[in-house]
């Protein structure tokens, strides 16, 4: 055998080769807003995305790109290309630049908060029963976060916060009363955050209630990417293993955050309309239904 038929030979093995890198699909997302630190928030997100492209049959392999951008740079990456697939809530500006697949994939969970606040300001929270009482007190968020939109149209009391990790700082310097974190978040933030929280807590008495979810968006013109997602997703909702992972890693949050002993108050969100909701009404998360997490297969 020439030498040249022994280089077609080894090429066309290479080419049948099953297990070539070149076969290999990425699947790119950036990690969480904060560095330095092990921060597991993006955990369930990460294993369901990987669960129902796997479910495609395709050789997906879901990867971090980096982690500390800021959501607008997130977002900016996926419109430029450099990432795939970011997980976020509907708003004017993500809506207008990504194409969403229509499955909340949190439930709505990010809608349920808690919050830290100093040590010393329980008291002061313990007596709040009412939405205008809460509003009166200032809180903290980032500035370009879709629940500040959602809180200012609420006519909530808000100090701007210029980072993530900076709204800690602040809280503990008592520039405002308290944080809202989605009950998904605030136990791991809680971990991850000690070094900055040294006299806050986790409030014990209420929990701020609005309508909004996570959903996979990937790029506009990303149409096969986004349709194997949303296949890959209903099939999980189908044979259980979405109601099954959503309890994996959310079940003990809400668990611990004994709901039923808190007073809810619940808001609206301006920016999701009543239709909207009701399309996805049997994905909410609900403690005072069966709705709540555990396995369970779509009407």
């Amino acid at each position: 055998m020439t030498r040249i038929s022994l280089f077609f030979t080894f090429l066309l093995l290479m080419l049948a080769s099953p297990g070539r890198a070149a076969d290999t699909i990425e699947v790119s997302y950036t990690g969480t807003d904060s560095v330095g630190i092990q921060d597991d928030r993006n955990l369930y997100f990460i294993e369901l995305l990987q669960q129902a492209l796997a479910r495609s049959g395709k050789p997906y392999k879901v990867t971090m790109k980096l982690r500390g951008a800021t959501h607008a740079r997130q977002m900016q990456m996926v419109v430029d290309g450099l990432t795939d697939v970011l997980w976020d809530a509907p708003g004017p500006e993500v809506d207008k630049r990504l194409m969403p697949i229509e499955i909340p994939i949190d439930k709505g969970l990010i809608g349920w908060r808690l919050f830290f606040i100093n040590a010393d300001d329980q008291a002061l929270f313990s007596k709040i029963t009412t939405e205008a009482e809460l509003k009166k007190i200032p809180l903290g968020q980032v500035k370009y976060w879709h629940d500040t939109s959602i809180l200012r149209a609420n006519h909530f009391n808000i100090v701007e916060t210029p980072s993530y990790s900076g709204t800690f700082k602040m809280l503990t310097s008592k520039r405002f009363n308290y944080f809202p974190r989605s009950i998904a978040e605030i136990w791991q933030e809680q971990k991850n955050q000690q070094s900055m929280l040294t006299n806050a807590v986790i409030e014990q008495h209420l929990v701020l209630q609005y309508p909004i979810a996570y959903f996979y968006h990937v790029n506009q013109n990303n149409k096969v990417l986004a349709q194997d997602i949303q296949q890959g997703l209903e099939k999980m909702l189908h044979d259980g293993s979405f109601d099954k992972l959503f309890q994996q890693y959310n079940g003990d949050f809400i668990a611990k955050a004994n709901l039923k002993n808190r007073h809810v108050i619940h808001i609206k969100n301006p920016y999701m309309s009543d239709d909207t909701y009701r399309h996805f009404e049997h994905f909410w998360f609900n403690p005072e239904t069966r709705n709540t997490g555990e396995s369970s297969s779509p009407p």
